[in-house]
């Protein structure tokens, strides 16, 4: 068995989704297909549109032959933590030979940047550590010293500010870190691009099929969703929609109650500003608007806010080396084929055979169950609960 990997969100899955797992395949002549996918929460820091399972399942009628749910520890987080969590999860299946990446630019270029960004010289690190002195965001930081040591690409910053070509990188040099002996595999984006949020063209993003869903514009949609899963996806999103309201006053009464500080992105001020605007305010993206300044981005905001409801502490992440993947979905005809997930919970009662501190992951995973049941108002837990899905 020769597998490609992608690592992904599926919110919600689309046409363009479909595009690049069959362009991958045609590419790679893989024979079969991994999916390593967020959870409940997704990296937006934000809740899914819909659940894993439904999202997981639209996968594997597209070709997919597993979905393996992310560790909610590195779904919710920056992008280099995203994407190496990922990673360190595939590089324990030796039977994955490709990682397919959808980018908006050349992938040799891509590598380049990756190259300098990964070894980064007594220059790149001058550069990066004024930037960030001079109060710059990260993201910001990082561009100005990758653009001063690649003078000959002239359009380094433009290619370093796409979001596909950004986590693009942040995988190849994830590949790197962690030593796996995985090639990179880049598919061109088609269609609008990832904060496009037109509702026209050959793709849309997902930004835009969240839109049309929010606004229940399902014929719309429908022509971007592949045939055999829209009706799952608008039944999903009509039966438990995410309840923002619920969802706000969780997360605010966590940041009144916390120790905001101890979350993983959080950083010297943040936390203070985070905890004096929810207790003057209800409403969550008033707290976040009223938090911001030129060192921290929304992102990271709303990623610290998400972390300190989860309980992802800096004391998590230093046990997240052996967070373990949860099998969401496999095709039928690889059910023999589970004895080679490698670390990667199928039931419950797996984590206790897996090296030490899996668990601490896991529990994370079941809190973000408990809340996205809360918020989908749906009984029991839906990590927990779940059962397998096989098609």
């Amino acid at each position: 068995m020769t597998a490609l990997a992608v690592i992904c969100e599926y919110n919600p899955f689309h046409t363009g989704h479909a595009y690049h797992i069959n362009a991958a395949k045609e590419i790679t002549g893989a024979d079969c297909v991994l999916g390593i996918m967020s959870g409940c929460f997704v990296q937006r820091a934000e809740p899914g549109i819909v659940s894993p399972s439904v999202r997981a399942t639209a996968a594997i009628e597209s070709g997919m032959d597993f979905v393996i749910e992310l560790p909610t520890v590195f779904s919710c987080s920056a992008g280099s933590v995203f994407a190496y969590g990922a990673v360190k999860i595939l590089s324990r299946m030796d039977f994955i030979k490709y990682l397919a990446m959808g980018t908006e630019d050349d992938g040799k270029i891509l590598l380049e940047i990756a190259d300098v960004q990964s070894n980064q010289n007594v220059k790149f690190t001058e550069i990066l550590k004024k930037r960030l002195s001079e109060g710059f965001t990260y993201a910001n930081a990082i561009t100005a010293a990758t653009q001063n040591c690649m003078p000959h690409i002239r359009d380094c910053a433009e290619i370093l500010g796409k979001p596909n070509n950004i986590l693009a990188i942040e995988y190849i040099k994830a590949l790197k870190k962690s030593g796996a002996k995985i090639e990179p595999i880049f598919i061109k984006r088609k269609g609008n691009g990832y904060n496009d949020i037109s509702s026209a063209g050959e793709f849309i993003s997902a930004s835009a099929a969240r839109k049309l869903l929010y606004q229940k514009r399902y014929n719309e949609l429908r022509p971007y969703i592949p045939e055999y899963s829209f009706d799952k996806l608008v039944s999903e999103f009509e039966n438990h929609p995410i309840d923002l309201n619920v969802y706000n006053a969780l997360t605010v009464h966590a940041l009144r109650n916390c120790d905001i500080s101890q979350s993983f992105d959080a950083a010297e001020g943040l936390d203070a500003k985070l905890k004096e605007n929810a207790m003057k305010f209800s409403n969550l993206n008033t707290v976040a608007e009223n938090s911001k300044c030129k060192r921290y981005t929304m992102s990271r905001i709303r990623r610290v806010c998400l972390q300190t409801l989860l309980g992802i502490s800096k004391d998590t992440m230093k046990y997240s080396d052996n967070a373990a993947g949860r099998l969401i979905a496999i095709k039928n005809t690889r059910k023999n084929s589970i004895k080679n997930l490698t670390g990667v919970a199928v039931k419950n009662t797996d984590y206790v055979r897996f090296e030490n501190d899996a668990d601490i992951s896991a529990e994370i995973d079941g809190l973000a169950g408990s809340i996205y049941s809360l918020i989908t108002h749906r009984d029991g837990n839906i990590f927990w609960d779940r059962k397998l899905i096989s098609l």
